[in-house]
């Protein structure tokens, strides 16, 4: 028998871990038969156990798919360009990274009321091109989306897991009124992103991907000059091989301290978040390791509130592919998480159906707006939506 020894990173409170645990039961019970009555299980229940404290999130429906379009809307980002919030999104016929698969996008003056949808690039199925939504970012010039680009290929059986043998490149589309939109070809390769990059306090722009031919490293996207995007970042290779971590979708805020903590979904521990942290602006990262941040095995989200704390948004429990409940965790000082908050949650259903889409709400991200923190999510990998929370609904 062989015993491995993987380092492991503590990062929530004994009560919020108590509170999770209780969580556990009630989203696991009604499988074994119990219904969904706890008492029917444990005897008198407390109020309020196994619960977290619903935030009234205002909702706003960005995109519908149908049948006669395309049914399949997800991988989702949003940013504030001047006056207005803008969402954009993978939209593909049928099925997840399926040909045809393009990336189109909304925007809004007060996140409730979406203009009609366009497209930032178009893709024709037969031309067998798969091209993913990876990410937004805004300066006082210029919206930037990133897209991640497939070469064209003939698919047996449609999904994501087909896309893993092919070529992979990060293309960058950049407008200055939300109507024209210039490309930039090839500004990294080999990296699957899924999040656009964010300033560091020392002015750097970063983001984080996969290295798309060894999943076992995280790529960390580094740009010196953050006023011209378009010029190929620095690619920084975090390998999570040591502790058998398969990085995915990295998001990251900056502590106080300067920290930079890089949260990882992980393809190896598949209901535990990874994490790799630098203190020296992202250049030198630490060993990345396991931690008991439970996660679905889905995308979560890393920010700072305004007012400082820092947050993670996610379907953050341990039931593997449940996502029938969006959470937010928070921390006074970005290593303990200590609260958790219900954004949304609830019983969906798929309308279409289609390879890899699951009910549930998916891949959160967010900006934090002053006094508002909006949430965009995709439902059923259908519908896009946006959530709008006020601040201080946060105890």
């Amino acid at each position: 028998m062989e015993i491995i020894v993987r380092k492991y990173a503590r990062t929530l409170s004994a009560e919020l871990q108590t509170q999770i645990n209780q969580f556990r039961f009630y989203v696991s019970l009604p499988l074994a038969g119990y219904g969904d009555d706890m008492n029917e299980w444990h005897g008198e229940l407390p109020d309020g156990w196994a619960e977290f404290p619903r935030l009234d999130a205002r909702r706003s429906r960005v995109f519908a798919g149908t049948e006669e379009g395309n049914s399949y809307n997800h991988h989702q980002s949003i940013c504030r360009f001047r006056d207005r919030y803008v969402v954009a999104w993978s939209s593909a016929p049928e099925h997840e990274d399926s040909p045809g698969q393009e990336v189109r996008y909304s925007s809004s003056t007060d996140a409730g009321q979406w203009d009609a949808y366009r497209t930032i690039v178009a893709t024709e199925p037969a031309s067998g091109v798969v091209r993913n939504q990876a990410g937004l970012y805004a300066d006082e010039a210029y919206v930037y989306c990133f897209v991640g680009y497939t070469e064209p290929h003939a698919m047996e059986r449609p999904g994501m897991t087909s896309i893993v043998s092919r070529d992979m490149r990060l293309d960058l589309y950049r407008s200055a009124d939300l109507t024209n939109w210039e490309e930039f070809t090839g500004v990294a390769e080999q990296v699957y992103l899924f999040e656009g990059p964010r300033r560091t306090r020392d002015g750097k722009l970063l983001c984080c991907g996969t290295n798309h031919r060894d999943r076992s490293q995280a790529s960390m996207l580094i740009w010196d000059d953050p006023d011209d995007p378009t010029r190929p970042p620095r690619v920084l290779q975090v390998s999570g091989a040591a502790n058998g971590i398969h990085p995915h979708q990295g998001s990251w805020y900056q502590s106080d301290d300067g920290r930079i903590w890089m949260w990882q979904r992980d393809g190896g521990n598949l209901t535990r978040l990874g994490l790799t942290w630098s203190d020296d602006g992202g250049e030198r990262w630490s060993e990345m390791v396991s931690t008991d941040f439970p996660n679905s095995f889905s995308r979560a989200h890393a920010g700072r509130l305004e007012d400082g704390r820092c947050y993670l948004i996610g379907n953050n429990f341990d039931q593997f592919l449940n996502r029938h409940h969006l959470h937010i965790a928070l921390s006074d000082d970005g290593s303990c998480f200590d609260r958790m908050y219900t954004v949304v949650q609830g019983e969906t259903a798929r309308r279409v159906p289609g390879q890899h889409k699951e009910n549930g709400y998916h891949y959160p991200n967010s900006i934090a707006d002053g006094e508002r923190l909006l949430v965009v999510y995709s439902v059923n990998k259908e519908d896009v939506e946006v959530g709008v929370v006020e601040v201080r609904s946060f105890a």
